[in-house]
């Protein structure tokens, strides 16, 4: 049973988020620091943390966190957060703004890990697993899924973010200055079949005015 936990939806410090800008070839700084679109990808965090925030949680990660913008918040709803990423990419944004991040939150811990060998890097049984625009970019995802639902206590949720390649998220693309596909030969009716293999579907949404940009999934482990 879930019972009423108070916390606030937090950005970290301007000073931190205008570091990412301009930095990382991916470009994955760009929508947060948008005037245009930014407000749609902020909203994405602030949707899952209005769900998750219901409660306290013992253990938190969020797989493929980048430059860890949504880790001051879901410090807030549990005694542990571990933040982790690939190590290409993590060696990076470590030295860009994890760091600054860590400082304020005593409760965050930072580790690189591959989500395809998660268990190997991850001993805690979590609460919580949260994949924001990740899924999609494994080469492996039934791998990904099996190591994702390892690092989970039964009974415990994996939250979602999954975009879509319709003409207005196409649109959006365009108007941070990116080229082509996002996401090639993806599909998100696939990827949600692929979920729903592994997991238990307990509350899925779209984005706001039901507008198909980006789809939110909360998904739950067995309990056995």
């Amino acid at each position: 049973m879930f019972k009423a936990y108070k916390a606030d939806f937090l950005r970290p410090p301007a000073t931190v988020i205008r570091k990412s800008k301009g930095k990382a070839e991916c470009g994955c700084w760009k929508p947060y620091t948008s005037k245009i679109v930014g407000s749609l990808y902020w909203n994405r965090l602030r949707e899952v943390f209005d769900y998750l925030k219901l409660r306290r949680w013992d253990v938190i990660l969020e797989v493929g966190c980048g430059y860890g913008f949504f880790l001051p918040s879901l410090c807030q709803i549990a005694d542990k957060v571990i933040g982790s990423d690939i190590e290409e990419l993590f060696d990076f944004v470590e030295k860009t703004t994890l760091r600054d991040i860590q400082r304020t939150c005593n409760n965050l811990e930072l580790r690189k890990a591959d989500v395809r060998n998660l268990s190997h890097w991850i001993a805690e049984k979590c609460d919580v697993i949260v994949a924001i625009s990740v899924l999609e970019h494994v080469d492996d995802l039934d791998k990904a899924l099996i190591e994702i639902s390892k690092c989970l206590r039964p009974g415990g949720l994996l939250a979602c973010v999954l975009p879509s390649e319709n003409r207005l998220y196409k649109l959006g693309r365009k108007m941070l200055g990116y080229s082509g596909d996002y996401h090639e030969n993806y599909e998100y009716e696939l990827l949600h079949v692929s979920l729903c293999r592994h997991f238990t579907e307990i509350e899925q949404w779209n984005s706001p005015f039901y507008i198909p940009i980006y789809h939110i999934g909360i998904y739950q482990r067995s309990e056995d």
